[in-house]
């Protein structure tokens, strides 16, 4: 017989394990999620670009043009990434909100590579300024978004809305 599966402990379990999560439950488990994830990404890539300082040899030679090139796909991928965490903290149900969590830390990241590659590539302090700050507004933006996908935390699942409505508990959801 296999053992069973460890309860997941933290916010995280806490919120999968209730059998009704509240607010407040759902919201640490969301923004810890979001926080980790974000972090581990935007450490990842600060790795990264460490890495590549030490294997190239020489001093790179900044180019405004290619920073500000990737100051403004940094840009993009903050409105980018703000929009894939907005349309995915609204889906209903537990697993949809940490899911809508990390895909938002995820996309919202990506300002992080951008700022990394700047560094890797000598650019001038103003632009690795500049890129650290649109790493901080991502950050901002993605945690803004929690508190929406803590709401749809609470919200059921489609799954059991259908069987719900099937057993005539509650009324089937319109659709159209």
């Amino acid at each position: 017989m296999a053992p069973s599966p460890r309860p997941l402990r933290g916010p995280l379990g806490a919120l999968l394990g209730a059998d009704v999560p509240t607010l407040p439950i759902a919201l640490r488990a969301v923004r810890l999620t979001y926080a980790v994830v974000f972090m581990a990404q935007t450490l990842l890539a600060l790795l990264v670009s460490v890495g590549l300082l030490l294997l190239v040899e020489g001093r790179p030679r900044p180019s405004d043009v290619l920073a500000g090139v990737l100051l403004a796909m940094s840009l993009l991928h903050v409105v980018i990434g703000s929009a894939l965490g907005y349309a995915l903290a609204g889906r209903p149900g537990r697993g949809a909100a940490v899911a809508s969590a990390t895909a938002a830390a995820v996309a919202l990241s990506v300002t992080a590579w951008f700022a990394a590659l700047m560094a890797a590539s000598g650019q001038r302090p103003g632009w690795l300024v500049a890129a650290f700050a649109v790493v901080s507004l991502a950050y901002l933006a993605g945690f803004a978004l929690t508190p929406r996908c803590a709401r749809a935390a609470l919200l059921p699942e489609p799954a059991a809305r259908a069987a719900a409505a099937q057993n005539g508990r509650a009324p089937a959801p319109e659709t159209g």
